[in-house]
């Protein structure tokens, strides 16, 4: 990991972590994020468009239908690029790392590729890091969907093979 994201990790964080089974050991780690977050599920879809209509009267970034329908995919990505909708931070052949930083809050999105005793998993895990009291009211309602969003995108991954 870069400096950079290292830097980020000595704030007070918050996390989340989900596994699943990684059937498909053929792909790369871009490969298996962009299985995940080019994907989104309708739902999620709609209520990550609904929470930026909430959030933009308070100045944070919102979500667009077209920022789920222009998502570029490609073999590779730099530092610093837009991987789906989140700017990569640090990137090796076993795990990525994205994420954004935003006036209430900072957040990071991991995806690992693990093997070992036969079995291959893909790891998902999230962490977050308000600035404020407005950051941790936000956390606070949105914790739950969130937990939820992120079980369904690897479950969904896995449910249609693309892991």
């Amino acid at each position: 990991m870069g400096d950079a994201h290292r830097a980020h990790l000595s704030r007070p964080w918050q996390g989340i972590y989900y596994e699943a089974p990684l059937r498909r050991r053929d792909l790369t780690i871009t490969e298996i994020y962009l299985a995940l977050f080019a994907h989104h599920p309708r739902w999620a879809r709609w209520l990550l468009i609904l929470r930026g209509w909430i959030v933009a009267p308070f100045g944070l970034r919102r979500s667009t239908a077209s920022a789920f329908d222009t998502i570029e995919i490609k073999p590779a990505y730099a530092v610093g690029e837009k991987v789906a909708r989140f700017t990569l931070y640090a990137q090796n052949a076993t795990e990525i790392v994205t994420g954004g930083d935003d006036r209430h809050l900072d957040f990071r999105v991991a995806v690992r590729k693990l093997s070992g005793d036969g079995a291959n998993r893909v790891v998902l895990s999230t962490a977050v890091s308000p600035h404020n009291l407005f950051g941790r009211a936000y956390l606070l309602v949105v914790l739950s969907f969130h937990r939820l969003g992120v079980r369904a995108l690897l479950a969904n991954a896995v449910r249609a093979g693309r892991v």
